[in-house]
């Protein structure tokens, strides 16, 4: 079998704070408030994203595969799952592998699957992450200090004060062949610079966009869209823009939907994917929202005040964790 089978995007689904399904994700408002879920009187911050309604953690997983499978039409019995999660569900949904590889996690497990399908190794597989904001993670969060008191992701922005959590469930169907959208490229880097801070020239988030770009046979210039890892924290948002300015000689327009719904943690990937996707099929860039004035340090192009209607066929998603992990995915469509 030849190595370079273009592997589609052929279901998606996702829920967020913003709503359900791709088409609730391109809003210019966040949505941010005080969390009535559990109590947290005792603790520093009390904002999340928290979508309406929602059903237990594996419930809205359940869901989540069941809507992106249906979309794509195959049989999910049949396809395997590789599945994005801080712990294993309690329900048996049979997956292939488990990563909680912290917040690349759900990238990691989209190339994961992109390669065995363009080498054909698999036919199709759906990748899926799963994040309901929970007391414990929110207390530790909230203990680290990594939560911004003033109850606003501000990414790339100055005065940013720290990442506020959010719900995200999302499922994607990829197969070989054509679909809405090619996840065309990937890349994967690390830094080693420090247990939790990136390394300042962002040097791993740049290898990995241009092992990424290098695999999609996609040139910097013809990236119209960067939907940021940024989490509104001062090291990793200058790394990361570091990290753009060292491949982009233009940066393209840039946003980091955390603004919007929160950061979802393993979830994240998966859930900004999603995003990015229906950003290119509507022509619709999503606001970095949350943005005061600018940081020097963060001199990008970035979407402020309202989304950027652009017509553009090549985005990246990109995402970093603790320990210096970074991927990048490329999709066209």
């Amino acid at each position: 079998m030849s190595d370079t089978r273009p592997v589609a995007v052929t279901g998606l689904s996702v829920l967020t704070a913003l709503g359900r399904g791709p088409e609730a994700q391109l809003s210019g408002e966040p949505v941010f408030s005080e969390v009535q879920r559990f109590d947290t009187s005792a603790l520093r911050v009390r904002y999340a994203a928290l979508a309406a309604g929602t059903a237990s953690l594996d419930e809205e997983l359940d869901l989540a595969i069941a809507t992106a499978c249906a979309q794509a039409g195959v049989d999910r019995s049949t396809t395997p799952l590789l599945l994005a999660m801080h712990a294993p569900p309690e329900c048996d949904f049979g997956a292939a592998r488990i990563y909680t590889s912290a917040c690349v996690s759900g990238s990691t497990a989209l190339a994961d699957a992109a390669a065995l399908i363009s080498s054909g190794r698999a036919e199709r597989i759906v990748v899926a992450g799963a994040y309901l904001v929970e007391p414990y993670q929110f207390a530790l969060f909230d203990a680290g200090r990594a939560l911004a008191y003033d109850n606003v992701i501000r990414p790339f922005s100055a005065q940013r004060r720290g990442t506020l959590l959010g719900d995200g469930v999302a499922a994607v169907v990829l197969e070989a062949g054509t679909g809405l959208a090619q996840l065309a490229g990937w890349g994967r880097a690390g830094d080693a610079h420090h247990p939790c801070q990136p390394a300042p020239d962002g040097r791993g988030l740049a290898a990995a966009l241009q092992r990424a770009l290098q695999r999609a046979g996609v040139s910097p210039e013809q990236v119209g869209y960067v939907n940021a890892n940024a989490t509104g924290t001062i090291f990793s948002d200058q790394a990361e823009a570091a990290a753009l300015r060292t491949v982009f000689q233009t940066s393209p327009p840039v946003s980091s939907t955390k603004g919007l719904h929160g950061h979802a943690l393993e979830a994240s990937g998966v859930v900004e994917f999603v995003v990015t996707v229906q950003a290119l099929l509507e022509g619709k860039l999503p606001v970095n929202a949350g943005f005061l004035e600018p940081d020097p340090h963060c001199d990008i192009d970035l979407i402020l005040d309202a989304p950027r209607n652009v017509q553009t066929h090549v985005a990246v998603s990109v995402n970093s964790a603790f320990g210096g992990a970074n991927t990048a995915l490329v999709v066209t469509a």
